[in-house]
């Protein structure tokens, strides 16, 4: 008996998800090896009339043009009646994830895009979240072994890190702290006093429960002003915390709020890249969890904040603004497509840029700027 199999296969070109095909329909390149899979089940007593998934891994365009050469280099098992390749890399892994998150989960579904009226608030929960998820997990990694204590100079930044409010936007247009704005230290820092004490709290009994007696002392709650004076000296640390965070929560933000397949790949490579150096510790281990914690405060805000229909001014200012855009680009089609005007030898225009445009200097005593050449020096 033939049989029938249901196609999982999400591109940046395009998407089957369950789509019925036959074995003459699959790309020639794994044809051989999924029908040799399918005998063993043809074989067996698993219920033929049932159809047979497959699902192959994500590609991009690029791999998309070249995927004979793709596939082949893929390696194809069963589990029950489900195809799929294993020993794939951790990111490649990850892009078939949120290829079928952000594609398919009706949270990430659900999400408001940039333009619409709940985006910021949305997505500053999922913010939130993901800020307070990374700041417990990263020192509970780090602080595994004990003896991570032992270098303080190390261990404190990761500590303020940890009892750090997150940042609830403010403006309405941030998600997370900028560490390129010299005030947005001193914010950050605010109500941090207490978190900080019951941190270091922790850590002194952890400590003391380990033998580690003289090194618990150097972690007693009363010595969270000189650890805070410590790090907001040398903030250096701290900082490269800050921005990995900032390039993980944008890196979501932007995978979920585009709705576009060519961000998948991008969103993987550089939450790998990011997690494979968190303060020098490998976390890559975290992804697919840091993932899974967007989807969940996802669920939570599109609950909180349900979607409301667009008023007829908002939808004529939308429209608007997509005619104008349409507008623009037309017309910058046709100016691309225009000759340049032409000059004729020897005009000021004809001339290089540098060699018309005069430098200016000084404001002369009387106000009015003056060449800066040598006779006015």
């Amino acid at each position: 008996m033939q049989n029938t199999f249901r196609l999982y296969w999400r591109r940046e070109t395009g998407c089957d998800v369950g789509v019925a095909v036959d074995l003459a329909d699959l790309d020639p390149a794994i044809r051989a090896r999924v029908l040799e899979l399918a005998s063993e089940i043809s074989d067996g007593s698993q219920g033929d009339d049932e159809a047979i998934e497959v699902r192959l891994p994500f590609l991009d365009r690029r791999e998309w043009r070249r995927r004979a050469e793709t596939l082949r280099g893929i390696t194809l098992e069963r589990e029950g009646r489900v195809i799929r390749p294993v020993n794939m890399s951790a990111t490649a892994a990850l892009r078939d994830i949120a290829a079928d998150t952000a594609g398919g989960h009706p949270a990430w579904l659900d999400a408001p895009v940039e333009r619409e009226p709940g985006y910021f608030r949305t997505w500053r929960s999922v913010s939130v979240a993901l800020q307070e998820f990374l700041r417990r997990k990263a020192a509970e990694v780090y602080f595994r072994d004990v003896a991570a204590f032992e270098d303080r100079k190390a261990a404190w930044p990761l500590l303020v890190y940890q009892a750090m409010r997150p940042c609830y936007g403010i403006p309405q247009t941030e998600f997370t702290y900028d560490v390129g704005d010299t005030e947005m230290l001193d914010e950050a820092l605010r109500m941090i006093r207490r978190p900080l004490q019951e941190i270091l709290s922790q850590a002194q009994v952890r400590l003391a429960e380990s033998g580690r007696m003289e090194l618990s002392r150097r972690y007693a709650p009363l010595w969270q002003e000189d650890v805070l004076r410590a790090v907001v000296q040398k903030p250096g640390q701290l900082l490269s915390l800050l921005g990995d965070e900032a390039l993980l929560v944008d890196a979501v933000i932007t995978l979920g709020a585009t709705r576009d397949p060519a961000t998948v790949k991008p969103f993987a490579r550089r939450v790998m890249a990011t997690l494979r150096s968190f303060y020098d510790v490998d976390l890559r281990d975290l992804a697919v969890p840091f993932l899974a914690e967007a989807t969940r405060a996802l669920e939570v805000a599109n609950a909180q904040f349900p979607k409301r229909a667009l008023s007829k001014r908002e939808l004529s200012k939308q429209a608007l603004s997509k005619s104008a855009v349409a507008k623009q680009t037309v017309l910058n089609q046709t100016l691309s497509k225009q000759e340049p005007p032409r000059q004729r030898p020897g005009t000021i225009s004809s001339l290089p840029r540098a060699a018309r445009v005069p430098r200016f200097g000084a404001a002369s005593t009387y106000g009015r700027y003056r060449p800066d050449s040598a006779a006015f020096r």
